[in-house]
């Protein structure tokens, strides 16, 4: 095969109009940036190319030319099996070897890529005179469906009934032009037809921010159909003796594997400098609830399911992570273990752990089965609610609550909480409580789930808090009145308010505000 760069040292810098620097192809001599492409891959070598037609034996006979500039150099021979096959066409022997049809007016090679690609040069070297008329077609669906990509003739017109294109305007960079040149008789050998995606158009400067372009680009398959030769009276041989002859196909461009989950991807500087300018393609708009660079992973929610290969669109499958007993929908994408609250188990969360039994609350679905045979709390029988009581806190029956920003606004922290167990501990009760939203955040802050709450022994002693195991409270405190601001501290400062539903639209207005700044001053 001709050495890699003449499809791209060649033609590139010519029809896009740079010059690229020995050192870095995104500056120029004067170091400043100009547009510039990733290294290319050579996506035809070593590929089966199907053709159309083959000259495979008697008795086919086909004439050629030994000097690309006079015709009296023809000389003619007869097919031979193993011979001129396509693969001749994408071999190691560039243009010592030759793929050769049976005479014919027409015939069409096909190359499967086998992925999405971004397809920057096609071109090929003809054994044979080239074309009057050749047409690139490219499929985005493996062949399922054809688009034309690129006309050349020399009677644009009459072949294609297209107008011959000189300039690309930016309304019509995303459609397939026809123009004349490439398409003369001589030379009779060694001609070349060569094809840029980009060439011309008028967003290919900035091809990186361009959809339009990147989606033209792209391709999975390509075919080139050459529908017309030159007069076989011109070339001095017979019609049964005129046939196409290619020594070559190459086909330069970049990969954007996105494991059949997307059609479109784009090329990023940035990744491509740091993956050590190897590759720079980003998948786009990934199908099949699938996600990353390459639509290789599951979409947040969904799991893969390995009885299907990566490339399949049934690769991820739903989560199903139980509405109750998960913190959410998502997952871990292989095991598909979904995260359960407290107490609950199960791949999708969707029952009692083992000590647990179900509750009545949609937060805490699972209580320990311990815990609730104790649903009131009993204080320590020295405690009278005499004198001493009276003189120490004001029963939660004496007291208004206004619910006001203002009232908000003074709190440290204000939150809902659940009392899910208590516990003794020396003059404390210590209670354990599931932390399930916080409306207003501390200086030490609170984090949401399961924690301790300490009640000194007193103030429970006096009724100055009414709490139960298994309820749902909505508590508001200070931590300057806090005798330990470390910890989570009720006690007779603080309220604790059995909770109400209509509560949670009010805090949450109030938190915007407090967001807002609105607290500032207050």
């Amino acid at each position: 095969m001709l050495p890699f760069p003449w499809g791209v040292a060649v033609f590139l810098p010519f029809l896009l109009g740079q010059t690229p620097d020995p050192h870095d192809p995104c500056y120029n001599a004067n170091q400043r940036p100009q547009f510039c492409l990733p290294e290319l891959s050579e996506l035809a070598s070593g590929r089966l190319v199907e053709a159309s037609s083959t000259c495979s034996g008697p008795p086919g006979r086909f004439c050629a030319f030994r000097d690309s500039t006079n015709p009296a150099s023809k000389f003619c021979q007869g097919c031979q099996e193993h011979t001129h096959g396509s693969e001749r066409l994408t071999d190691s022997d560039g243009d010592t070897t030759c793929w050769w049809s049976q005479p014919t007016a027409n015939a069409t090679l096909t190359l499967a890529l086998g992925r999405r690609m971004e397809i920057l040069y096609v071109a090929l070297r003809f054994c044979s005179p080239r074309p009057e008329s050749l047409a690139i077609y490219k499929s985005m669906d493996y062949g399922r469906s054809w688009m034309p990509f690129q006309f050349f003739s020399s009677h644009c017109w009459r072949r294609y009934r297209l107008p011959p294109t000189t300039t690309i305007v930016k309304s019509m960079e995303h459609e397939a032009v026809c123009i004349e040149a490439q398409t003369a008789l001589k030379p009779l050998t060694g001609g070349l037809v060569a094809f840029m995606p980009l060439a011309g158009r008028p967003s290919a400067q900035r091809f990186e921010y361009s959809p339009i372009l990147q989606d033209w680009v792209t391709a999975t398959d390509l075919r080139m159909s050459f529908d017309r030769m030159h007069s076989a009276r011109i070339l001095g041989m017979r019609r049964k003796e005129a046939a196409y002859g290619v020594a070559e196909l190459q086909v330069g461009g970049r990969s954007c594997n996105c494991h059949r989950h997307s059609h479109r991807c784009r090329f990023s500087m940035e990744l491509f400098e740091l993956s050590g300018r190897q590759s720079g393609g980003i998948c786009l708009n990934c199908r099949h609830h699938t996600a990353g660079r390459h639509c290789q992973y599951c979409s947040p929610g969904f799991k893969r399911d390995f009885n299907h290969p990566i490339t399949s669109h049934r690769a991820c499958k739903a989560c199903q992570c139980h509405p109750i007993g998960a913190t959410g929908a998502i997952c871990n994408q292989t095991t598909g273990q979904c995260q359960c609250k407290n107490g609950v188990t199960g791949l999708t969360c969707n029952r009692c752990a083992q000590g647990f039994q179900q509750s009545h609350s949609a937060h805490v679905p699972c209580i320990r089965i311990q815990e609730e045979v104790t649903t009131t709390v009993i204080p320590p029988q020295e405690w009278k609610a005499g004198t001493e009581c009276q003189s120490h806190c004001t029963p939660p029956q004496k007291q208004s609550v206004h619910m006001n920003l203002k009232n908000y606004c003074k709190k440290d922290y204000v939150l809902q909480a659940q009392l899910l167990a208590i516990e003794k501990s020396g003059t404390w009760w210590q209670f354990t409580a599931s932390i399930l939203t916080v409306y207003r955040q501390r200086h030490v802050p609170i984090r949401r789930g399961e924690q301790p709450l300490w009640v000194p022994e007193q103030d429970l002693a006096c009724r100055c808090l009414h709490l139960q195991v298994g309820k749902s409270y909505l508590i508001i405190g200070n931590d300057d009145e806090s005798p330990d601001p470390a910890r989570l501290i009720l006690d007779k400062n603080s309220l604790a308010l059995p909770w109400r539903d209509a509560w949670a639209h009010k805090l949450r207005s109030f938190q915007q505000q407090s967001k807002r700044g609105k607290c500032w001053g207050v």
